[in-house]
């Protein structure tokens, strides 16, 4: 095959554009964008590079005249209603980056709705599904018993989700080994002296909360100590909710001094309460952290962190639909990831 030659002045790009440009025959070219099993996965590869280069697409319009789909993927994400949300939506970007790497080359587009809360979710979801507006749903903010699920599993609709529930169901999703994470953070924390050791965590209500919740209590267990669930604490995961849980908790008798952090939003609060109260973490205090966006070695001081890159983790959860799309069993289709402990600290109570 040739390089193409690109001239923006040229007319628009048709499939015999792309046949003529790649030697295949148009029958080859249209097997090929509509991913069909007939056509090698090379030739699907050099034929969509082919079309990507020369800005050539196939007109999803006619597409969906013929096949009754609409190829749109919708993605529920949340927008909350509270205000001073510092840190918000950073995540989401991420996501959506993965998904988008994942669904290029494929007749696929991202159709993003907005909800307020799972519940919202649950009633756009049943408006998706009636009303034929896409093909298949993406969505995240899993609750350990959650109502969207139960319901798209039920109706046989394909959908991905970013987390699991705690019900026994199949379906597609990518989700972090969170139960692991609080438990090697809280380890950590306990091998380097900590004995009164702080959770911060999210909602209850969500299913990795109580996986963390799980591997906190773990951690202690491991180590023949008692359990510190009097200083599990459970927020809207904002630095002003890990700054008001410091300020709290080390105000009892028996304060924390060591702290595992849900998030980055937290940990910067959690950070910024030590300061004010002339605590230095590596001596007075223990804090990790958990990072999904490569932010954590910038903290002062940097911070032990389990990292994580969400994006990564986006690109999974498209992968997984595109193959769920294409007849895969929803079963197959599950990964879950366990975060790198990154040291920066040495973690010990007293330096």
């Amino acid at each position: 095959m040739k390089e193409p030659e690109t001239n923006p002045t040229t007319a628009r790009p048709t499939i015999k554009t792309l046949s003529k440009l790649t030697g295949f025959s148009i029958a080859t070219i249209s097997k090929a964008l509509h991913d069909s099993p007939v056509v090698t996965e090379e030739t699907k590869l050099a034929i969509r590079k082919a079309a990507a280069t020369i800005g050539y697409e196939a007109s999803l319009r006619g597409k969906s005249l013929r096949t009754g789909l609409t190829y749109q993927i919708a993605v529920l994400m949340p927008v909350p209603s509270e205000t001073e949300y510092e840190w918000d939506g950073v995540e989401y970007t991420q996501i959506l980056s993965g998904i988008s790497q994942a669904l290029q080359g494929s007749p696929y587009q991202l159709a993003v709705h907005i909800v307020r809360d799972a519940d919202d979710g649950l009633q756009v979801a049943r408006k998706i599904v009636s009303q034929g507006i896409a093909d298949a749903m993406i969505f995240s903010g899993i609750r350990a018993q959650d109502a969207r699920i139960d319901y798209l599993v039920a109706t046989g609709f394909p959908f991905a989700t970013m987390g699991r529930c705690r019900s026994p169901l199949e379906y597609a999703h990518v989700d972090v080994d969170s139960e692991w994470a609080a438990f090697a953070a809280t380890a950590r924390l306990i091998a380097g002296g900590h004995r009164r050791i702080a959770l911060i965590n999210p909602d209850p209500v969500l299913a990795y909360a109580l996986d963390r919740i799980d591997g906190f209590g773990r951690a202690f267990a491991e180590a023949g100590l008692t359990r510190c669930d009097d200083l599990v604490r459970a927020g809207d995961l904002t630095a002003r909710f890990g700054k008001a849980s410091v300020m709290e908790l080390r105000g009892l008798a028996d304060p924390p001094t060591g702290f595992v952090c849900v998030n980055e939003a937290t940990t910067l609060g959690v950070l910024s309460a030590l300061a004010d109260l002339g605590l230095r973490v590596g001596s007075d205090a223990g804090v990790i952290a958990y990072d999904d966006i490569n932010v954590s070695a910038y903290f002062a001081p940097p911070l032990t962190t389990l990292y994580l890159p969400i994006a990564q983790l986006g690109e999974q959860l498209g992968s997984f639909l595109l193959r769920r799309l294409a007849g895969e069993a929803a079963g197959a289709l599950t990964a879950v990831f366990r975060p790198e402990l990154v040291v920066r600290q040495a973690d010990r109570l007293g330096g």
